[in-house]
């Protein structure tokens, strides 16, 4: 069994992740493999094609990679870009996230894939189910303002430029409410956990 796991930003997917690698689960993070996908030779000439050479870096060994950061400013209030990006990255990530998952399926009888935006690139199909970690609002702006190097305004353009956390539980399998402590969050994975283990029973 497949279960992608996500929510919006600062609303505690990462921690929901830690939590059932504590328990044992395999979680596949896809954003550590788009930190992969980014360097292939074959990603880097791409984009370079279509941004040009500015969004190149020195790393520490004297090599060229593409700066995320600079990359980010670039498509983060252009569509149009955006969608370029997309169309280079995500088939070869897709391509990874499969190959990782089947190197898993015969030791792990459910695997958890976290993916933010799992919605927005409509990869609904990939996964057995859907679990969504929510909060509210001005949760998710206070979790983000101490955890990242934001401004208020900053977080909230971000929270508005992904799909409604509404739309989403539409969407889900299952939600997990998360605008308590750390404690309710461990009891609800828990919870959570007995009823997937029911459903993979049934």
């Amino acid at each position: 069994m497949v279960i992608g796991l996500t929510g919006g930003i600062g609303t505690g997917k990462s921690t929901v992740s830690q939590i059932l690698r504590e328990k044992g689960y395999e979680v596949i993070d896809l954003d550590v493999i788009s930190h992969e996908v980014i360097r292939f030779p074959q990603v880097v000439e791409k984009i370079v094609e279509n941004f040009g050479k500015e969004v190149l870096e020195k790393d520490n060994f004297g090599n060229y990679t593409v700066s995320r950061e600079k990359l980010g400013k670039i498509i983060f209030k252009n569509k149009e870009k955006r969608l370029i990006l997309n169309s280079i990255m995500h088939p070869e990530i897709l391509h990874f996230m499969r190959e990782k998952i089947f190197g898993h399926k015969k030791e792990n009888k459910i695997i958890f894939v976290e993916i933010q935006l799992l919605f927005e690139v409509q990869w609904e199909k990939e996964f057995d189910y859907i679990l969504l970690v929510s909060a509210n609002t001005d949760t998710q702006i206070q979790r983000v303002l101490k955890r990242d190097d934001r401004t208020y305004e900053e977080t909230l353009n971000i929270i508005n430029s992904q799909m409604s956390l509404d739309e989403k539980k539409k969407k889900s399998d299952f939600v997990i409410e998360n605008d308590g402590n750390i404690q309710e969050l461990r009891k609800k994975v828990d919870d959570f956990l007995k009823e997937i283990a029911f459903e993979n029973k049934n």
